[in-house]
């Protein structure tokens, strides 16, 4: 709105104008109109608060009303005034310890008239007695702060208008302290905020009588606000130390109750105060400065930069590399500050682009160290060498991350293991790690990632299966302790569940991503890359719903993605419309995903999502434009000894194309590969008997039991929906209606759609006050069946006569919900489904055995 400012704020008594309405005139009218009461109050308040003006008022009061006030004065005798007369005595802060003495005397009768005014500082016993008497009758009038609607009644008592954003200005840069409003008030004029909305004119007007009254104030005082504009990290010092310190600037109005500065006296001080002065207390600007920048004051920089002094710039950088993990975007500032200060660049490259490479700025980081020297030692070399390392991943050229390791050797137990990720990743092995050279104390870090070199090495040999993914969970756990934002080629946490569901093992790779969130694992700049890890899961555990609420989350989470993450979110959404949507949603999804693998290379981590884009390849009739990534991929497995923790899905791929594109003789190398893998890996084990029966279900030989074994065992090891693809081309190809039917079954059963209904009425069961079994235990319907049938003590065979399945798989049924169930014995086992089928007989959810059930 326009404004229009009264001519009277050029008032010669400026002072009369600021008599706060809303605090200190229902005070006065109370005390003149008391009647038979003694007049009596303690009116205490800061510098430029009003006491004096609102003594003056009262006075004025009291005199209309023939009270015969009398104000003090040198000449005052207090034993000689009468008690029923009102003494009013201004300032007593300022009186000696006689005239104090004979105050405190009137102030002990109760029926002595007496108002007085006070600042809250010096603390004397006598001015404390002398207010608690007061207070006895009429608690403290309390002046220095006002409020907007403080202002706004002043400015329209004044008949003055003035914007409301222009008083929010002003009660911000003043923190509402009455005697720099008032100032501020008057100087305000509508015609400069034309062209000067944040008030520069008004501000710099007051700073100047800011300036002035920290002249006239004791030097031990002024010191110490200087110290604290500068250095507000030495506030818990001052205040632990020198309360009386900040009681006295509080008392002066250019400090807060709680000794922070007023915004425009802080602005004041640093725009006045002497360099030789400032570096004088460099010791303490880093912490000034990160607390400025935390609190978004972006005017810091203005009067430290320019000061080339190294002290300054040697505490700034100090102070950016306790922040680094905690704050990255702060710690950039930060480097920037020392930078200014004169600090030498090039030490200062590599911290910078690790603190903008964990604020989520590659590009930044990367433009960073192409200015690091290509001959001559490179300080800082292992943090240069993992930042470069991790951009390069990011883009997802591995093999150049592979490249700076092996450029800029590393030094240090850490930047060594991280080099192990781009070795394996590219299929090199590396030397192993000594970390028992590593001087020191181990610290989270450094056993976070010692035991992910450990783990990834186990994973590489046949029969360390176990210990690499124990030593992996722990890697990434360790990892997320240490809170650290480093970068690195690929997180803990995504290595851990790779190799995780490579087993098998859902439940756990499930497990360390989640965790791995909640912990926020790598930083800001890690988030999306684990979203995405935890819509890849869902997917492979068939819960498309989750996929894709987690995809959402994932893309949502950053504005930007690199090539890596783009090409695993493009994954996804093939693997949600290929086992979800129809033949149309899945040529869209390759459509928009066929280029992405153009932009990045294959490297160990992204061997899932490569198997997932193949088969699709193959599905859509378009497998050539995989075929040169499907062979880099198998060339980093074989150069790494082909361990069968790493190679399993890749051939099942193999297995999957050569089936889709009816080839027979593209997937007889895979299917070699995983009989070959067997003996050390049970999801092997399981793939090689799934290709056998599939390849000859193909050919026309339907084995009902082992369609059905094979089916539910894909589905184990997690590959529900090519588990059911089994189950329905045998039922397709079989004459025997009664087989068909009963393979029909197991698809369905198996198919992750129906698994995601049969989920979410477990769900819509739960919130209709169902008890859930033991440790949140569900049963799918056919899994109810067998429990029924067993806890009837009936046979595999029985069971599988009663519900038409083979009794094969109804001990692999049993089997399952053993596992599950974490039951140790028969016994155990009886006792728990006896549990979950009584509570799902509570709940209705189905006829008992025989009862309308149908094939």
């Amino acid at each position: 709105m326009s404004t229009v400012q009264s001519e009277q704020n050029a008032l010669a008594d400026a002072e009369a104008l600021f008599i706060w309405e809303r605090q200190a005139r229902p005070v006065m009218e109370s005390i003149a109109t008391a009647g038979d009461s003694p007049a009596r109050a303690v009116v205490v308040g800061n510098a430029g608060s009003g006491k004096s003006t609102m003594l003056r008022e009262l006075h004025r009061l009291l005199a209309d009303r023939d009270a015969a006030p009398l104000l003090w004065g040198d000449s005052v005798d207090v034993s000689r005034v009468p008690a029923s007369q009102a003494l009013l005595v201004d300032d007593l802060h300022l009186l000696d310890s006689p005239r104090i003495a004979s105050i405190r005397a009137r102030a002990e009768d109760p029926d002595a008239a007496l108002v007085v005014t006070s600042r809250p500082w010096p603390r004397v016993d006598a001015l404390t007695s002398i207010s608690r008497s007061l207070e006895r009758s009429r608690p403290a009038i309390v002046l220095g702060h006002v409020s907007r609607s403080d202002v706004l009644t002043y400015l329209r008592a004044a008949d003055q208008v003035i914007a409301g954003s222009c008083v929010d200005d002003i009660l911000q840069f003043t923190g509402g302290v009455s005697w720099l409003v008032s100032e501020a008030l008057a100087l305000h004029d509508a015609r400069d905020c034309a062209d000067d909305s944040g008030h520069r004119a008004v501000m710099r007007a007051v700073e100047d009588r800011i300036a002035h009254r920290l002249d006239t104030i004791s030097v031990e005082l002024r010191l110490e606000i200087e110290a604290l504009c500068v250095s507000p990290a030495g506030h818990d010092r001052l205040h632990a130390e020198r309360d009386d310190i900040i009681a006295q600037g509080y008392a002066e109005g250019l400090l807060m109750r709680n000794g922070q500065p007023v915004p425009l006296v802080r602005a004041a001080v640093r725009s006045t105060i002497p360099v030789t002065r400032l570096i004088d207390l460099s010791a303490n600007v880093a912490d000034g400065l990160a607390l400025s920048a935390a609190a978004g004051d972006s005017s810091y920089r203005d009067w430290v930069g320019g000061i080339q002094d190294p002290a300054i710039g040697a505490a700034l950088m100090e102070h950016a590399d306790r922040a680094l993990d905690s704050d990255p975007g702060r710690a950039f500032e930060l480097y920037v500050g020392a930078l200014d200060c004169g600090l030498n660049p090039t030490a200062l490259i590599g911290r910078q682009a690790q603190a903008a490479w964990a604020s989520g700025n590659a590009d930044l980081a990367a433009s960073l160290l192409d200015s690091v020297p290509s001959s001559g030692p490179i300080p800082d070399s292992d943090r240069v060498a993992d930042t470069s390392a991790a951009i390069w991943s990011m883009r997802g050229m591995m093999r150049m991350s592979d490249t700076v390791y092996r450029s800029l050797v590393p030094v240090g137990t850490e930047t060594r293991a991280r080099a192990t990720i781009a070795a394996f990743g590219v299929g090199r092995m590396p030397e192993a790690v000594d970390s028992a050279q590593a001087p020191g104390l181990p610290s989270t870090l450094r056993v976070a990632l010692e035991l992910l070199d450990r783990g990834l090495r186990a994973s590489m040999t046949a029969d360390s299966t176990e210990s690499a993914i124990a030593d992996l969970v722990r890697a990434s756990e360790m990892y997320t302790s240490a809170a650290t934002s480093a970068p690195i080629p690929e997180l803990p946490a995504v290595i851990a569940a790779i190799v995780a569901m490579n087993v098998g093992d859902l439940d756990v790779a499930h497990d360390v991503i989640e965790n791995a969130i909640r912990g926020e694992q790598g930083g800001a700049w890690a988030r999306t890359r684990l979203l995405l890890w935890r819509s890849w899961i869902a997917v492979q555990k068939a819960r498309p719903g989750e996929a894709r609420s987690a995809l959402t989350h994932a893309l949502e989470a950053s504005s930007t993605r690199s090539a890596r993450d783009t090409l695993l979110a493009q994954a996804i959404r093939v693997a949600i419309a290929r086992r979800y949507e129809d033949s149309a949603s899945l040529e869209a999804a390759w459509s928009a995903a066929r280029d992405s693998i153009l932009h990045t290379e294959v490297d160990l981590y992204l061997l899932l999502p490569l198997a997932e884009l193949v088969t699709a390849a193959a599905r859509v009739d378009d497998p050539g434009r995989l075929r040169p990534h499907f062979v880099s991929g198998l060339g980093i497995v074989e150069q790494l000894g082909s361990p069968p923790v790493w190679t399993t899905h890749l051939h099942w791929a193999g297995i999957q194309h050569g089936i889709l594109l009816n080839l027979p003789d593209a997937l007889e190398p895979h299917a070699r590969a995983l009989v070959t893998a067997t003996a050390h890996s049970p999801i092997a084990a399981v793939m090689a008997q799934a290709g056998r029966v599939w390849t000859a279900t193909l050919a026309g030989s339907v084995d009902a039991d082992a369609v059905e074994a094979a089916a539910h065992g894909l589905a184990s090891a997690g590959l529900g929906w090519d588990g059911a693809r089994l189950a329905g081309h045998g039922a397709n190809r079989t004459s025997d209606r009664r087989i068909s039917a009963r393979l029909l079954s197991c698809a369905r059963e198996l198919h992750p759609q129906e698994v995601t209904r049969k989920v979410a009425r477990a769900d819509d069961d739960a919130k209709s006050a169902a008890p859930a079994g033991p440790s949140g235990f569900t049963l799918s319907e056919r899994e109810r069946d067998v429990a029924r049938l067993v806890l009837q003590g009936k046979t595999y065979a029985e069971i599988g006569e009663t519900i038409f399945i083979s009794p094969r798989t109804a001990e692999h049924h049993i089997a399952h919900i053993r596992r599950r169930l974490g039951a140790s014995s028969r016994s155990d086992l009886i006792a728990k489904l006896r549990v979950v089928v009584d509570q799902d007989a509570g709940t209705g959810e189905r006829a008992p055995i025989g009862q309308g059930q149908d094939a």
